[in-house]
C-alpha cells in the first residue's frame, strides 16, 4: 500500500554508473548540485504476485543495460547525465501501480516512469498519469490511453491478433495441417479479452468456424476444467493470448490429459517464454511443447537478425542468473528506448521528454534494435510501435526455438500436425 512502510524491493535505488563532471550552469533542468548529475526515472514492476515472471527475468536485464549506459558516457544531450532508477514493486496489484506512481513523482521526484505495466496496470494508471503529466514508457502494454504514456507492448489489433491470425491462415492453405474449426482459450484479463476481440472477426473472415470460448480464470490453481472443455469441442486450431502462469496451468493440463489432438496457436509467454520448460520439467515440456503447438513472442534466440543474436550473448555472457527469454529482450529494448528518447529530449521538461519518446526512430540494422522490426522501432500516432511485427515459433526437444514465420526471420517451415 503507498501509506505502508515501505520494503527494500519496493523502496530501493539503484544508482547505475560511475562519477562524471559536475553539470554546467547552462545546461537544462538536470540536477545542479556537486558531483554527477543523475535523471531520476521511476521504474513500477511487478517484483512480487501472479505477474513477476515478467519483472524477475527483465529487471535484471534493464539494469544492466542502464548500467552500460551510465558507463559509456551517460546521456551526452544533457552533459554526460547519469540515470538513476528507482524502483517499487506494484506487487501485480492494478490499484497499487497508480499508487506507486503517485509517491514516486510526487515524492521521489521522478521525472519519468519506466515499468512492465501491463494492461491492467496501464488502465489503472492512465488517470494518475493525465493528472500528473508525467512522461511513461510501458513495456507491454497493449494501448496507450493516456497522451503522455507510450508502449513497446504489442497492440490488441495490429501486433497480436493480426499476427496470430496471419499464422492460422498461412496453416490453414496447407492441406495436411486441416484447419477449418477454432476454439479461443485466452487469458480473462484486459488484455486477453481485447486480442479475442479482434483475433476472432479475423479467423471469421478467413472463413474458419469459431465453434467456442474458453476464458481461462487467471487466478485459477488448474486449467484441468478448460482444457477438457477445449477438448470436447474437438476443434482443428486453439488461439488466444495467454500469460505465461496460465500457458503453464494449462500445458500441465494437456499433458495430464494427454490431448494433443488439436494445433495450439497462442501468444505469448504462456507459449513462447524459455521458463515454461523450467517450470514444466522436462518430460512435460518435450511432450507439448514440441506436438502440435506453435508460440507468438517478439524475440527468439534462433530468429535471423544480428543484432537480437548481438544482445542475446552479450545477456548470457554478463551471467545475470536469469534466463534470456522474451521479457529479458523487451527489457533491454526499453532501455535502449528510454536512451534514445532522453537523448533526443536533452532536458528534463515533461514537455522536452514526450518530444523525445516521439523523436525515437532505432532503424532496422540499428545495434540498439533488438526486437526483429523490418521498419525500425518509432511509435506512431497512437503512441504504439509503429510496426508491430511479431514471431510464430515452434520447439525443438533440447528446449530451443525454430522461427516459423515471417519467412524473413526464419528458414524452417512449421513442423506438420502430430
Amino acid at each position: 500500500m503507498s501509506g505502508s512502510k515501505p520494503s527494500n524491493v519496493q523502496r530501493r535505488t539503484f544508482l547505475a554508473g560511475t562519477a562524471a563532471a559536475a553539470v554546467s550552469l547552462s545546461m537544462p533542468a538536470i540536477v545542479r548540485a556537486q558531483g554527477t548529475p543523475t535523471i531520476k526515472v521511476g521504474m513500477i514492476q511487478p517484483m512480487s504476485g501472479n505477474l513477476a515472471a515478467y519483472a524477475t527475468e527483465g529487471q535484471p536485464v534493464f539494469e544492466y543495460v542502464i548500467r552500460k549506459i551510465n558507463a559509456e558516457g551517460g546521456i551526452k544531450s544533457m552533459g554526460g547525465a547519469k540515470i538513476e532508477i528507482v524502483l517499487a514493486d506494484d506487487a501485480s496489484q492494478p490499484a497499487r501501480t497508480a499508487a506507486e506512481a503517485r509517491r514516486l513523482v510526487t515524492e521521489r521526484q521522478v521525472s519519468m516512469l519506466v515499468g512492465s505495466i501491463l494492461s491492467a496496470q496501464m488502465l489503472a494508471l492512465t488517470p494518475v498519469v493525465d493528472e500528473l503529466q508525467i512522461p511513461t514508457l510501458s513495456i507491454w502494454a497493449g494501448a496507450a490511453r493516456s497522451n503522455h504514456m507510450f508502449s513497446l507492448g504489442f497492440p490488441y489489433d495490429k501486433g497480436y491478433a493480426e499476427t496470430l491470425a496471419g499464422f492460422i491462415r498461412q496453416l490453414a492453405k496447407e492441406p495436411a495441417f486441416r484447419v477449418k474449426t477454432a476454439v479461443m482459450a485466452y487469458s480473462n484479463y484486459e488484455a486477453g479479452q481485447q486480442v479475442n476481440n479482434f483475433l476472432k472477426p479475423k479467423l471469421l473472415a478467413a472463413g474458419l468456424q469459431v465453434i467456442g470460448d474458453v476464458p481461462l480464470d487467471t487466478k485459477a490453481q488448474d486449467q484441468t476444467a478448460a482444457m477438457v472443455r477445449i477438448r470436447s469441442f474437438k476443434p482443428d486450431v486453439v488461439t488466444g493470448l495467454v500469460t505465461p502462469r496460465d500457458g503453464i496451468l494449462l500445458h500441465q493440463a494437456r499433458f495430464n490429459l494427454n490431448y494433443h489432438d488439436s494445433l495450439f496457436v497462442g501468444g505469448t509467454g504462456g507459449y513462447s517464454d524459455f521458463s515454461l520448460w523450467k517450470e514444466l520439467g522436462q518430460d512435460i515440456g518435450a511432450s507439448v511443447l514440441t506436438r502440435n503447438t506453435f508460440g507468438m513472442t517478439g524475440f527468439s534466440p534462433g530468429a535471423k537478425l544480428d543484432s537480437m543474436q548481438q544482445i542475446v550473448r552479450e545477456l548470457r555472457a554478463a551471467e545475470l542468473k536469469v534466463e534470456i527469454g522474451q521479457s529479458a529482450i523487451q527489457a533491454a529494448q526499453a532501455a535502449r528506448v528510454l536512451q534514445h528518447a532522453l537523448e533526443a529530449a536533452g532536458g528534463l521538461d515533461k514537455a522536452a521528454l514526450i518530444k523525445g519518446l516521439k523523436a525515437v526512430d532505432i532503424p532496422f540494422g540499428h545495434k540498439d534494435l533488438y526486437l526483429a522490426r523490418p521498419q525500425g522501432l518509432k511509435f506512431g500516432e497512437d503512441r504504439m510501435p509503429a510496426d508491430s511485427t511479431a514471431l510464430m515459433i515452434q520447439w525443438l526437444a533440447n528446449q530451443q526455438q525454430q522461427v516459423v514465420f515471417p519467412a524473413q526471420f526464419g528458414d524452417v517451415a512449421p513442423r506438420a500436425r502430430a
